[in-house]
């Protein structure tokens, strides 16, 4: 529903005074965070009912991917899925098919690696995080989705190729239900029991939820990238629903602070999702070109209105894509589309260029020296001297 131009500028306005909430949500320790989540749990009011108690409510814990002596300090590393035409996974490049470009000058790359498939080393294994979104959907939405997520965990008899952790999104923060499995008959089983209840942040409060929904939204989400900055692997992370509320308006009714801690915000975020190996995508959220006028970059605070900061945005940026519900789509049809060659990617380094202030703008792009064949990998990093 587009809202009046006095309206927007009313929700923009709200933004600006509750927006320090934000920046604090990533100052804040993520492991700290994350654990108070976990030792404090929803209220009956506020989780899905009939939610089972899982055995251990915490992601798969695995060791350092590399030991921090062999790590490269400054070193840019991609993971890259590359499609054809069809939007099917291709496995038969190599180095030279490559070009990384950093701020549109190409870099030379270190090394590069092509994973195809399941791999026992915890570096290298790719894993699926599943988000059902209660806090932004309808009861109606609630329903199709868990419908779509047991679809999808049963397929192919609930032998699933990828780990998949389900991951409730609720009023109290992220609620894991399970640790992560390749046993889907097992999470379908969890999803099933699950009834979804009505959230206590009504549509019907106006602007003010919409706000409180949008906050909630982005300060669970730096909650769980910064956790996953921790772990090993490449992680896929979909969120199913509509997403969060999308604040726009014109860059020129934000305070200069409002600016700059949305800037913050997002190039935290950023810089989170490259580091933490995750890719974003919106299974629901609608087509791209709805979200078209926030995809231009971000490259100074004064870039930085909320409308940057939409779940179908990060999603793009991301590597990742936002999936439109209106082409008769069923919510399992998305999520199947959000993980299709989940676990066929290159991995790639380069040395980036040396930045010449904190928060510096880097524009990323990796072409495929081959007709028809698209990369999809983070678009940006924000560089520190």
């Amino acid at each position: 529903m587009r809202r009046s131009p006095d309206t927007q500028r009313s929700c923009n306005r709200s933004l600006n005074c509750i927006s320090p909430f934000l920046i604090f949500c990533f100052l804040l320790p993520a492991v700290a965070v994350w654990c108070h989540a976990q030792a404090n749990p929803a209220t009956p009011a506020t989780q899905p009912k009939g939610l089972p108690e899982p055995k251990n409510p915490q992601l798969k814990h695995r060791p350092p991917a590399r030991p921090e002596a062999e790590a490269v300090k400054g070193r840019i590393h991609l993971d890259v899925s590359v499609t054809d035409a069809s939007g099917d996974p291709v496995t038969s490049l190599g180095l030279s098919d490559f070009t990384v470009l950093d701020n549109g000058q190409p870099q030379k790359m270190v090394s590069l690696q092509f994973v195809d498939g399941p791999d026992e080393k915890p570096e290298s294994e790719t894993r699926i995080l599943l988000i059902v979104d209660t806090v932004n959907s309808r009861l109606q939405d609630m329903e199709l989705s868990l419908s779509g997520v047991e679809k999808f965990l049963l397929q192919r008899k609930g032998h699933l190729t990828v780990p998949v952790t389900v991951i409730f999104f609720t009023e109290a923060g992220f609620q894991v239900v399970s640790q992560s499995s390749t046993d889907g008959n097992a999470l379908a089983d969890i999803v099933h029991r699950v009834q979804p209840s009505v959230h206590t942040i009504h549509s019907s409060a106006g602007q003010q939820a919409d706000a409180e929904r949008f906050l909630l939204s982005v300060k669970s989400l730096t909650t769980i990238v910064n956790k996953e900055v921790r772990e090993p692997g490449r992680k896929v992370l979909v969120w199913t629903g509509p997403g969060w509320p999308i604040f726009g308006g014109s860059d020129a009714e934000y305070s200069e602070r409002g600016h700059r801690i949305n800037f913050n915000v997002l190039a935290s975020l950023t810089n989170g999702l490259r580091e933490a190996r995750m890719v974003v995508c919106s299974a629901g959220g609608g087509p791209e070109y709805s979200v078209r006028d926030y995809l231009k970059p971000v490259k100074s605070p004064y870039d930085a209105n909320a409308g940057r900061l939409a779940l179908q945005v990060i999603a793009v940026h991301s590597g990742g894509e936002t999936l439109d519900p209106g082409n008769g789509s069923s919510p399992e049809e998305q999520i199947r589309g959000c993980v299709r060659g989940v676990d066929s990617y290159y991995s790639l380094e380069f040395d980036p260029p040396k930045a010449k202030a904190i928060g510096e703008y880097h524009g990323l792009k990796v072409k495929i020296d081959r007709p028809g064949f698209t990369a999809h990998t983070n678009d940006a990093y924000y560089g520190e001297p």
